[in-house]
């Protein structure tokens, strides 16, 4: 399916800053920070809103203050994830508000509901890093319908609307499939019942194509969901890794590392696809 203007908005900020900022597989996921994370939160009716000052990394109505003003355990790991993207991306903390959300500041774009808009920025933002820096012999596709891909398969799990997020191939032969969530909710983590569902076709059009789910949430109990269903704790699972755009900023920002450790990174997803058959 054709990306969509507003998606491709994104990725025409992303190659603009990968050209003045320098990018590498390293810190590739730089651009996504900078494009798609802010410290602003939407309200229906008025808008973008000044918050905390601080990432806005989880539902804002997790964000409090006690009686006294003293910040509560979201707000004190907000301040420390934003102190710590401020150092990766060489900003002084003071500003980070004007160095992040980009994305949301375009003409166009500031004014729409940002729910549907990230998730589709997020998605053509992965398939333009592993375009840069990935196997150049792997070409993509986004949202693909499944039963034009899997002719023949009926799948029950799946609406009727369902799409593939990415598809990956080598000399047109399919070789992975990604599943993309910038966020969702620990009650609605569909990433596992769509693998579940393409895990069979997918491989028996090729034994060794490989599902990922690749994500930007940072609520470790969601997290985990996802890894309870990925090697190492599901060494046979349909899903074969979870790759979150930027794991450092939960192990080092958040300092939530217990839960989240079997998490891969974007530069590992690169070398990947140099890996796919």
């Amino acid at each position: 399916m054709p990306r969509s203007p507003n998606a491709q908005i994104a990725v025409d900020l992303y190659n603009k800053l990968a050209a003045s900022q320098g990018f590498t597989p390293t810190n590739a996921w730089h651009g996504i920070a900078r494009l798609l994370l802010t410290t602003n939160v939407w309200r229906s009716g008025t808008g973008w809103q000044t918050f905390h000052d601080v990432v806005v990394y989880r539902e804002s109505n997790d964000f409090r203050q006690t009686s006294g003003g003293a910040p509560n355990a979201v707000l004190r790991r907000a301040e420390g994830l934003t102190q710590y993207l401020a150092e990766q991306l060489n900003v002084p903390r003071a500003s980070m508000c004007s160095h992040i959300g980009l994305y949301w500041q375009q003409p166009g774009i500031a004014a729409l509901q940002p729910h549907n808009l990230v998730g589709h920025a997020f998605r053509s933002l992965i398939v333009t890093i592993l375009e840069r820096f990935g196997d150049p012999g792997i070409t993509y596709e986004e949202e693909v319908a499944p039963r034009d891909e899997f002719p023949g398969y009926h799948f029950q799990t799946r609406s009727l609307d369902a799409k593939l997020d990415i598809v990956a191939r080598r000399n047109g032969r399919l070789a992975a499939l990604l599943s993309t969530r910038w966020r969702y909710r620990h009650d609605r983590v569909d990433l596992i019942d769509e693998a579940l569902a393409y895990a069979a076709p997918a491989r028996r059009q090729n034994s060794n194509c490989r599902l990922y789910a690749v994500i930007g949430e940072f609520a470790p109990n969601r997290l985990h969901k996802v890894l309870a269903n990925c090697p190492p704790a599901m060494p046979h699972a349909a899903l074969s890794a979870a790759v979150h755009f930027a794991p450092e900023l939960i192990w080092r920002g958040l300092r939530e590392n217990g839960r989240t450790a079997a998490l891969r990174c974007l530069e590992w997803l690169i070398r990947q696809t140099y890996e796919w058959q």
